[in-house]
């Protein structure tokens, strides 16, 4: 039970950042003259997140290590 309630608040995490972080793309990108399309925004945050994953992992590693 507790495994199921981790999981589900792990991917209420990463999928609200996934909105939060296409929408803001969507605001800030033209200020910077660049025009992405809704599209194009979610596969720019789904780079960042793949790599945000990551790099969690990583650190989870190096402090379970030492």
């Amino acid at each position: 039970m507790i495994f199921m309630r981790q999981l589900i608040e792990s991917l209420i995490d990463v999928g609200s950042g996934l909105i939060l972080a296409t929408a803001l793309q969507l605001f800030v990108f033209p200020f910077f003259g660049m025009h992405p399309t809704v599209w194009e925004s979610f596969h720019i945050a789904v780079i960042f997140m793949c790599v945000s994953i990551l790099r969690s992992w990583a650190w989870r590693l190096v402090f379970k290590r030492y």
